[in-house]
């Protein structure tokens, strides 16, 4: 409505204009019959009217002998342009003020009340004890790592008797062949007893066969001959082994270990969170404690092997509680908290957190321990919010913040509004919002 009579000033004060004499002192004179008359566009716009003089089209002159003029009023042109005036503005004015009691502008506040985040610890029994499950899983995958063997030499031992009634002394280093052509040396120099019939004298030495190779693994007796001097024999009463010839070989890496190990793990994971699922009761939720894996292989890492079988077994147990109560448990301590922290009006927002940080269990009876959190906010009921309205209706806007930001439990405040312009007497023209 002030918006209105801005208007109704404004076509006051250029009618007034119209009526004052000019710069000579002297009274607006009419226009000349033979000129047209000027149009003026009005347009209205927010606060503003602009006035727009129309400019008239040039008309076509075509020579000819005028006739005698014909007989005229002179006051008749300027009466027609000031009523026509007259009646553009007092139209505009009714549009304005029809409009502005159609729409009436409306203010917004926005409001943000204080609030708070509220922390609690506690403790409760609660739930029962699943029973142990235990699941195993295996796989077996592909080696892909590479060995090498060197060729070695066939290492056993040999026997040297003496037959004579003297000691005898057989160096180390001393070659034999055996029956299939396989040489061996021996390794200790051998001192061998004279003979007492009817018993030879002997000792046993180490040797190993000349050449590297699986050739120099021979049978017992292979070498059984005399040897070294006369009434001497030498015998090896026990095979000859590990000669091995040189090659390459696919062997267990430690990668073929860890990646069979961790998609096992995984799958068994998943499996054995079902199997805890499928003893829940309605309304129960699941505490899983962790549960360590046992991995288990047929070869070891380095070992040769064209394939790995790899086993993961998990025994594991679980709590089952009741959700709801654990909540409503929660929200009783976190409230309790809240209101001796911050008091009474203040209202919980959204819902609470809740997570289990332990679980014991005593005699099959679990004890959790929990943490819960929400937040709090200075509650503004509707009869608050219209005595918001009230006490801030036709005051300015900084007038209107300071005031809001006074009271308890605002925090913050703005108003969306013309800083030159009170507020809105109405208070159906003051939209209040609540930000949390």
């Amino acid at each position: 409505m002030k918006q209105a009579s801005k208007y109704s000033e404004a076509v006051q004060s250029i009618l007034a204009h119209l009526d004052e004499p000019d710069k000579d002192g002297e009274a607006h004179q009419p226009p000349d019959p033979g000129q047209p008359i000027q149009e003026i566009d009005v347009y209205i716009e927010d606060d503003r009217i602009t006035f727009i003089r129309k400019t008239p089209p040039q008309e076509q002159v075509i020579e000819s002998t005028p006739g005698p003029p014909a007989p005229q009023n002179p006051a008749y042109p300027h009466i027609y342009a000031l009523s026509v005036v007259y009646v553009m503005l007092l139209l505009a004015i009714l549009t304005v003020q029809l409009w502005l009691v159609l729409h009436p502008p409306i203010a917004t506040v926005t409001i943000i009340p204080h609030s708070q985040q509220i922390t609690a610890t506690g403790t409760l029994q609660l739930g029962r004890v699943i029973a142990p499950i235990t699941l195993t899983q295996s796989q077996i995958v592909p080696t892909t790592g590479k060995g090498h063997q060197d060729a070695r030499s066939a290492v056993g031992s040999i026997t040297l008797y003496n037959g004579l009634f003297t000691a005898r002394t057989v160096p180390a280093g001393t070659s034999l062949t055996g029956s299939d052509g396989v040489q061996v040396i021996t390794d200790q120099t051998a001192s061998i007893p004279a003979a007492n019939p009817p018993s030879f004298g002997a000792v046993t030495v180490s040797a190993h066969a000349l050449h590297t190779g699986s050739r120099g693994n021979i049978a017992a007796y292979d070498i059984n001959q005399a040897c070294c001097a006369t009434a001497m024999k030498a015998v090896n009463t026990t095979p000859f082994r590990g000669g091995q010839d040189a090659r390459d070989f696919r062997a267990v890496a430690a990668n073929d270990l860890t990646e069979a190990a961790t998609a096992l793990k995984t799958t068994l994971a998943e499996s054995m969170q079902a199997a805890l699922q499928s003893q829940l009761q309605s309304g129960e939720a699941l505490l899983t404690p962790a549960c360590p894996p046992t991995v288990t292989a047929d070869h070891h890492v380095g070992e040769e092997a064209v394939q790995l079988k790899v086993t993961v077994a998990e025994t594991c147990s679980a709590v089952a509680y009741n959700s709801q109560e654990l909540q409503g448990k929660a929200t009783d301590l976190l409230t309790h908290q809240a209101v001796q922290t911050l008091g009474t009006g203040y209202s919980l927002i959204g819902d609470i957190q809740v997570r289990i940080t332990q679980a014991e269990v005593s005699r099959t009876i679990p004890t959790l321990t929990f943490t819960c959190q929400g937040t709090w906010a200075y509650a503004l009921s509707q009869e608050a919010q219209e005595h918001l309205k009230t006490i801030i209706a036709g005051k300015t806007k900084q007038e209107a913040i300071k005031l809001l930001l006074s009271l308890p439990g605002i925090e913050q405040a703005s108003i969306q509004w013309d800083e030159q312009t009170t507020l809105p007497g109405s208070l159906d023209a003051l939209h209040l919002v609540i930000l949390v």
